[in-house]
């Protein structure tokens, strides 16, 4: 009985920590995962490229290669997206949009 007592306690009172810990670590990561359409409506610039499907049509008009993904982020202080694309001879290569000009630089 004395046993089942320490371990109920135990669990009562590591559960909250727990808990507390995911729930910040949840929230950290919210906080650092801001998208292109945030940062735009806190600067006053116009953008020419507003989303990661615009982004995704602008390479496929330039490269060649099936598209992997598309996130928005931000490259030397400027706002914009960064495209993973496949060649056809199986090379992984990686494209940056400017979100404000709209220009398009591999890598």
């Amino acid at each position: 009985m004395k046993m089942a007592s320490i371990l109920t306690l135990a669990v009562c009172l590591i559960l909250p920590l727990t808990a507390t810990t995911v729930s910040a670590r949840a929230s950290a990561n919210d906080n650092r995962a801001t998208s292109v359409a945030d940062e735009s409506k806190r600067s006053p610039k116009k953008l020419k490229v507003n989303s990661s499907a615009q982004a995704v049509q602008l390479v496929k008009r330039r490269y060649q290669g099936k598209v992997l993904k598309a996130q928005s982020t931000k490259t030397n202080g400027q706002l914009g997206y960064r495209v993973k694309m496949i060649s056809r001879e199986g090379r992984v290569f990686y494209i940056f949009v400017d979100a404000q000009t709209g220009n398009i630089s591999g890598k």
